[in-house]
């Protein structure tokens, strides 16, 4: 028929899988290692005699981490859910029976991250929710997500607070700081002068 446009699902959708493979194995087997030869760069960019060397590699590995992040995003964009409801349908689950108010409105509209920056940011929010819900016992928590110059994401709840160190060694806040590392990134935990305790991601 003239003027009809027949669209094949199953091509379609094979299509959409064969994306999704290719951004995972360059994610998997590109930007992991790319990650932890940065994170070693910006170690040995501190010491004087190594510095001038390690900074050319941190330039040449941020350059080719950025570009294989624009890749992925390519990829990946059409399949994947938009970052302000991955995060907050992942800290409402993790939230449970706790009330959750969830704040985006400093996320411009349009605004994404690439896959592995959403990764993190659904993975940190998920964990800090699941912790103040486990050792906290709050009443509320409440997450706000924001980009500007880079992501940043808070988790505040009223609860009583937790031992830093005691959730570090099996609950999650290695985890949660070692991928926002891994991305450039940095994790703040810390009590508030309200009370309850805070998390903070930043990243790129």
């Amino acid at each position: 028929m003239h003027g009809t446009i027949v669209t094949d699902v199953g091509q379609d959708s094979a299509l959409a899988a064969e994306r999704r493979r290719i951004a995972a194995e360059i994610h998997d087997l590109v930007m992991q290692d790319l990650a932890f030869a940065l994170a070693t760069a910006r170690g040995l960019a501190d010491d004087p005699a190594r510095a001038l060397h390690a900074s050319a590699v941190v330039a040449a590995g941020e350059r080719a981490l950025t570009g294989a992040r624009d890749i992925v995003g390519a990829l990946t964009a059409r399949d994947r859910t938009p970052v302000v409801e991955a995060v907050r349908e992942s800290a409402l689950t993790a939230a449970r029976d706790v009330s959750l108010s969830f704040d985006a409105d400093g996320v411009p509209a349009g605004e994404e991250p690439d896959q592995a920056t959403l990764d993190t940011l659904v993975h940190i929010g998920r964990e800090a929710v699941t912790n103040a819900v486990k050792h906290a016992a709050p009443t509320s928590i409440e997450v706000s997500l924001e980009h500007d110059d880079e992501w940043r994401l808070r988790i505040h709840d009223d609860g009583c607070g937790f031992d830093p160190a005691a959730v570090r060694a099996g609950f999650g806040l290695q985890s949660m700081a070692d991928q926002a590392r891994a991305l450039g990134g940095s994790l703040r935990v810390g009590g508030v002068p309200t009370g309850g305790t805070s998390v903070e991601a930043s990243l790129p």
